[in-house]
């Protein structure tokens, strides 16, 4: 128990050094009860009618020392006039300084705010790290596929100019957008976007950085250092070179976007199948209205063929059904081997890690898409549809 107690004042203590706030209000709090204390003393005689009690005097001295002055009780011994005279002095210099303890507190944060170097105290969020102008394509995405009718809390984590930033978070204001400073590879700067707590991350190459390898490797030093922090952490990664693939898959990406790598679809269909790569850019510009959604698919098409869901949703809502989804978790490494900690698991473990297999648990993502008339919808399914409107989501 006094162990408990000790600790207990040594946290106040701490406190009590540290916090400029708590300092004044205890400094004010002793004030008022010593102001209370003398002014009674001298009252609780000759003005026993206003100063009937400790209460009394201790009202009054609140009320004095807030500089409110409401007139209810006045001293009326040299004694009192004395002490309520030191009262009224030590309640204008108290209250002034803090209040502007506090206002300076209050503008202290807007600015680390504005530089970047606040604190983010999110969760469920996303993290996105680094700047380029694809970044600005995915918050407007963000924006139209957005799952919930609050704004969704988005974290920008780069070396970009605070001024742009700021631009940014103005720009769009349908989502709550907070700026994080810094080398977004190192540990300080993903803790200070509270990466432990956020929903997904997204990594792009920095415009800040050269292309190729370069941008790539920070890239990768940037995913290892989430993994590290949050391991199950979901980590969509964007990189310039693909022969740096493998490495990504490797380190545990949940998935991972090439540069250019449908340029060859688009040209050569451009020739062979004019029209195709049009209706493609078109569903992937969120500007024309039709694009895709994942929805959920109504219970009572479960066990259904996938034509009878397909025929709902068009005479329904106009949408055009494509494919399915499923999330699944996938089998841990752990859930084969045993439950102590042998030198033969040890060696399982790192002869699969050398081999580049993915052990961590993470959710993967099955996509059927075109499935025959008569494939039979299954509950986990969710149904991936192209849709002029933002429909209900999954």
């Amino acid at each position: 128990m006094s162990r408990d107690f000790s600790k207990a004042v040594a946290a106040a203590w701490k406190l009590f050094r540290k916090n400029q706030i708590f300092q004044l209000g205890m400094i004010i709090l002793v004030a008022t009860n010593l102001m209370a204390t003398a002014v009674w003393f001298f009252e609780q005689q000759k003005n026993a009618v206003q100063f009937h009690s400790f209460g009394d005097a201790l009202w009054w001295a609140l009320v004095t020392i807030a500089t409110v002055g409401y007139g209810d009780k006045v001293p009326i011994t040299l004694g009192g006039r004395i002490f309520g005279s030191l009262t009224i002095i030590s309640g204008l210099v108290l209250i002034s300084l803090f209040t502007a303890t506090v206002s300076s507190l209050f503008v202290a944060r807007r600015i680390k705010e504005s530089q970047g170097l606040q604190d983010i105290n999110f969760t469920d969020h996303i993290v996105i790290c680094g700047w380029n102008p694809h970044v600005e394509d995915i918050l407007r995405t963000l924006i139209r596929h957005a799952e919930q009718p609050a704004p969704m809390k988005v974290v920008l984590a780069n070396d970009a100019a605070p001024e742009l930033m700021e631009a940014v978070i103005e720009t769009y204001p349908e989502l709550d957008l907070k700026f994080v400073r810094g080398d977004y590879a190192r540990e300080a700067v993903l803790n200070r976007a509270n990466i432990k707590n956020a929903r997904a991350a997204i990594i792009v190459p920095d415009h800040g950085t050269e292309a190729g390898i370069a941008a790539d490797n920070k890239t990768l030093v940037c995913l290892l250092t989430m993994k590290s922090l949050s391991p199950a952490l979901k980590v969509y990664t964007h990189i310039i070179n693909k022969d740096n693939l493998q490495h990504f898959k490797r380190a545990n990406a949940d998935d991972v976007i090439v540069s250019d790598q449908y340029v060859g679809f688009f040209l050569a269909n451009h020739i062979i199948a004019p029209g195709a790569p049009q209706t493609a850019m078109e569903l992937l510009d969120n500007e024309n209205g039709n694009d895709f959604h994942r929805v959920s698919i109504p219970p009572e098409f479960v066990g259904k063929n996938f034509g009878d869901l397909f025929i709902h949703f068009k005479k329904t809502r106009n949408w055009t059904l494509v494919g399915v989804v499923t999330e699944h978790e996938s089998m841990h490494l752990n859930d084969i081997l045993s439950d102590d900690t042998s030198a033969i698991d040890a060696f399982i473990q790192r002869k699969f890690k050398e081999a580049g297999i993915n052990v961590a648990e993470k959710f993967g993502v099955q996509t059927t898409v075109n499935p025959p008339f008569d494939y039979k919808i299954q509950p986990k399914d969710l149904a991936v549809i192209i849709g002029t409107t933002t429909p209900e989501r999954a």
